[in-house]
């Protein structure tokens, strides 16, 4: 590994909102196309609605 590869800036994690709770998380699961949900909020996002905003 280079100087500048050891001393260059990590990146940001990836984040999502979850449906469910609304917090952003880092470990973001997409339980239907457009709607992400925190690990802890997989089966609560797989019961609301389709549309349906909590």
């Amino acid at each position: 590994m280079t100087l500048e590869g050891l001393l260059a800036q990590t990146p940001e994690p990836v984040t999502a909102h979850c449906c469910v709770c609304g917090r952003a998380t880092t470990a973001p699961v997409e339980v239907r196309p457009g709607h992400t949900t925190c690990p802890e909020h997989i089966t609560d996002a797989l019961t609301i609605a389709p549309g349906a905003n909590p």
